[in-house]
């Protein structure tokens, strides 16, 4: 199982994924919402493992993370993904940047402030 500093340290990686993207580039928009998403769902990961929670999918961490004051950030990270990745919808930019730029630093807060001492 990984642990919380695992998690920490994918999401980390993951975020400076940003730096490749451009914020006014269509083709990118959806791209920033899926990583987005898969920064948080490791921020949430690391929270959970420091309650020796570890999700095995997404079902799983959905139902676990349902109660935590993140849940609407979270979920809505997840339901935008889901749009881009399975749906061929397309994220508007709008969107895009307010999954990176609110709902993401929303989560990683939380898990940060959610670290046993």
């Amino acid at each position: 199982m990984p642990t919380p500093q695992e998690h920490e340290g994918k999401s980390r990686a993951i975020e400076r994924l940003f730096s490749v993207f451009n914020d006014n580039e269509p083709d990118h928009w959806d791209w920033l919402a899926i990583v987005a998403f898969y920064a948080a769902l490791h921020w949430v990961d690391a929270a959970l493992a420091h309650q020796g929670l570890h999700p095995s999918n997404h079902r799983e961490r959905n139902r676990m993370a349902q109660g935590l004051p993140i849940w609407n950030e979270y979920y809505e990270l997840y339901a935008v993904s889901r749009i881009a990745r399975y749906e061929a919808g397309h994220v508007s930019q709008q969107i895009a940047i307010r999954m990176r730029d609110q709902n993401l630093p929303a989560v990683r807060i939380w898990a940060q402030q959610t670290k046993q001492p």
